[in-house]
């Protein structure tokens, strides 16, 4: 969907950004297990957590370039009203799962609630979906977190 090839390769390097960083937590988290340590439960969330972050920041890029292509109209730069004025113009899968874990992103940011691992993935492979269905990413098999 979206045209720019230099873009689209730099939106695809940013999920896989996603990736790495959700395997990087998930490998130092199973060690410290494996090496006798203990890591908390609010600490695995906060890991978890900031790869939302970064999954949005990618959802962003991509809303705002195919703004920028004329998929749909927009004044912001910003995730939320990028998502509300391409609802009827994009074929979304999932809007309203994406705008709750939307919501959840923003207590992460704004408020440091971090959620919890299962919602995390879910979240996760919700917005990938919404890359998938778009054809921004190359793989169409979900991927397991």
């Amino acid at each position: 969907m979206i045209q720019d090839s230099i873009i689209l390769q730099d939106v695809q390097n940013e999920w896989r950004t996603v990736r790495k960083t959700w395997d990087m937590a998930a490998a130092n988290i199973i060690s410290s297990f494996a090496g006798g340590g203990y890591v908390s439960h609010t600490f695995r969330c906060v890991a978890y957590s900031l790869t939302l972050l970064f999954a949005f920041t990618v959802l962003e890029h991509v809303l705002q370039q195919l703004c920028k292509e004329g998929h749909f109209i927009c004044n912001s730069r910003f995730v939320g009203p990028l998502m509300s004025a391409s609802q009827n113009d994009l074929v979304w899968v999932d809007y309203t799962l994406i705008d709750e874990a939307r919501r959840k992103r923003n207590d992460i940011a704004h408020h440091q609630q971090w959620i919890e691992i299962d919602d995390c993935k879910r979240y996760l492979d919700a917005i990938e979906n919404e890359l998938n269905n778009w054809n921004i990413l190359t793989s169409h098999a979900p991927i397991p977190w």
